[in-house]
Protein backbone atom coordinates (compact mmCIF):
# COMPACT_ATOMS: atom_id res chain seq x y z
CA UNK A 1 0.00 0.00 0.00
CA UNK A 2 1.16 3.39 -1.17
CA UNK A 3 -0.08 5.54 2.15
CA UNK A 4 0.34 9.18 1.92
CA UNK A 5 -1.01 10.89 5.15
CA UNK A 6 -3.55 13.83 4.95
CA UNK A 7 -5.26 16.09 7.48
CA UNK A 8 -6.92 14.81 10.22
CA UNK A 9 -5.59 11.39 9.75
CA UNK A 10 -5.22 8.99 12.88
CA UNK A 11 -1.72 7.49 12.06
CA UNK A 12 0.65 4.91 13.84
CA UNK A 13 3.95 5.74 13.76
CA UNK A 14 7.40 5.40 15.41
CA UNK A 15 8.41 8.62 17.52
CA UNK A 16 12.10 6.90 18.19
CA UNK A 17 15.02 7.94 18.68
CA UNK A 18 13.84 10.80 20.60
CA UNK A 19 16.51 13.07 22.74
CA UNK A 20 15.01 15.01 26.12
CA UNK A 21 12.22 15.36 26.61
CA UNK A 22 10.75 14.15 23.66
CA UNK A 23 7.73 12.36 23.25
CA UNK A 24 8.67 8.88 21.67
CA UNK A 25 7.48 4.48 20.71
CA UNK A 26 5.44 3.55 18.39
CA UNK A 27 2.23 5.97 18.97
CA UNK A 28 -1.11 7.13 17.12
CA UNK A 29 -0.77 10.64 16.25
CA UNK A 30 -2.68 13.46 14.53
CA UNK A 31 -1.45 14.24 11.16
CA UNK A 32 -2.51 18.20 10.43
CA UNK A 33 -0.37 18.57 7.11
CA UNK A 34 -1.93 17.78 3.88
CA UNK A 35 -1.92 14.70 1.36
CA UNK A 36 -0.16 17.49 -0.90
CA UNK A 37 2.62 18.42 1.13
CA UNK A 38 3.36 14.98 2.40
CA UNK A 39 3.25 13.31 -1.22
CA UNK A 40 5.68 16.54 -2.20
CA UNK A 41 7.88 15.99 0.75
CA UNK A 42 7.39 12.70 2.09
CA UNK A 43 7.18 14.32 5.63
CA UNK A 44 4.09 14.77 7.65
CA UNK A 45 3.36 17.09 10.43
CA UNK A 46 1.51 16.04 12.94
CA UNK A 47 1.06 15.88 16.83
CA UNK A 48 1.36 12.98 19.32
CA UNK A 49 -1.77 11.19 21.01
CA UNK A 50 -0.97 10.20 24.49
CA UNK A 51 -2.53 7.92 26.94
CA UNK A 52 -0.95 9.60 29.43
CA UNK A 53 -3.35 12.55 30.58
CA UNK A 54 -2.04 15.64 32.32
CA UNK A 55 -5.10 17.80 31.71
CA UNK A 56 -2.91 20.51 30.52
CA UNK A 57 -4.59 23.07 28.52
CA UNK A 58 -3.17 22.32 25.28
CA UNK A 59 -4.49 18.46 25.05
CA UNK A 60 -7.18 17.60 23.36
CA UNK A 61 -9.33 14.32 24.09
CA UNK A 62 -9.87 11.74 21.80
CA UNK A 63 -12.43 9.64 21.69
CA UNK A 64 -12.13 6.53 18.63
CA UNK A 65 -9.16 4.74 19.91
CA UNK A 66 -9.04 1.93 22.23
CA UNK A 67 -8.13 3.61 25.15
CA UNK A 68 -8.78 7.36 26.71
CA UNK A 69 -6.29 9.56 24.46
CA UNK A 70 -4.97 13.01 24.11
CA UNK A 71 -3.77 14.29 21.27
CA UNK A 72 -0.17 16.38 22.56
CA UNK A 73 -0.65 19.74 20.88
CA UNK A 74 2.25 21.07 22.01
CA UNK A 75 4.46 18.28 21.04
CA UNK A 76 4.27 19.24 17.00
CA UNK A 77 6.80 17.29 15.40
CA UNK A 78 7.56 16.62 11.48
CA UNK A 79 8.65 13.41 10.12
CA UNK A 80 9.41 11.39 7.67
CA UNK A 81 6.82 8.81 7.16
CA UNK A 82 8.05 6.66 5.04
CA UNK A 83 10.90 6.12 7.51
CA UNK A 84 8.52 5.72 10.69
CA UNK A 85 6.45 2.96 9.81
CA UNK A 86 3.54 4.75 9.18
CA UNK A 87 0.17 3.12 9.36
CA UNK A 88 -3.66 4.70 8.94
CA UNK A 89 -5.36 4.28 11.79
CA UNK A 90 -8.52 5.99 10.98
CA UNK A 91 -10.02 9.97 10.80
CA UNK A 92 -10.20 11.96 14.21
CA UNK A 93 -13.68 12.44 15.34
CA UNK A 94 -15.56 15.89 14.35
CA UNK A 95 -14.06 18.72 15.99
CA UNK A 96 -10.50 17.32 16.97
CA UNK A 97 -8.90 18.88 14.04
CA UNK A 98 -10.32 22.43 14.78
CA UNK A 99 -9.65 22.49 18.53
CA UNK A 100 -5.85 21.39 18.23
CA UNK A 101 -5.52 24.16 15.79
CA UNK A 102 -7.40 26.51 18.85
CA UNK A 103 -4.32 25.23 21.11
CA UNK A 104 -1.43 25.63 18.67
CA UNK A 105 -1.70 28.65 17.33
CA UNK A 106 -1.19 30.53 20.15
CA UNK A 107 1.72 28.04 20.77
CA UNK A 108 3.71 29.87 18.26
CA UNK A 109 1.97 33.29 17.85
CA UNK A 110 2.47 34.66 21.28
CA UNK A 111 2.53 34.19 25.00
CA UNK A 112 -0.31 36.94 24.96
CA UNK A 113 -2.84 34.39 23.22
CA UNK A 114 -1.82 31.26 25.76
CA UNK A 115 -2.36 33.45 28.35
CA UNK A 116 -6.30 34.24 27.05
CA UNK A 117 -6.07 30.18 26.21
CA UNK A 118 -5.90 29.68 29.67
CA UNK A 119 -8.20 31.72 31.11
Amino acid sequence: MNYIPDRNDLVLLDFDPTKGKEIGKYRPALVLSSKAYSKATGLLICCPISTSIRNTPTEVPITNLDKPSVVASSLIQTLDYKSRSVKLISQAESGVFEEVLIRLIPLITGDEYLNKLQN
